[in-house]
């Protein structure tokens, strides 16, 4: 079954060992965030880098969105 339009998206969180950005970048999922923009906006008051971009692969079922605590690829612990 492929999920629909407004199931929420998986993230791909960088770092992903960051504890309070990983729960930070779900909250705003819980309370109807649904595109990227506004994600990286509520992400913006505590890491002003962050970026959220959408992964669209042709044929990839369901949403996934890449998130970049410091707007770039870094070494966990980073």
């Amino acid at each position: 079954m492929m999920p629909g339009p407004d199931r929420a998206p998986t993230l791909l969180l960088n770092p992903p060992d960051d504890g309070e950005f990983r729960v930070s970048s779900r909250t705003p999922r819980r309370s109807g965030v649904v595109d990227p923009a506004d994600l990286q906006a509520a992400l913006r008051g505590r890491w002003p880098r962050t970026i959220v971009r959408r992964r669209e692969l042709a044929g990839e079922p369901g949403r996934i969105w890449y998130v970049y605590r410091d707007g770039r690829w870094v070494h966990s612990g980073g």
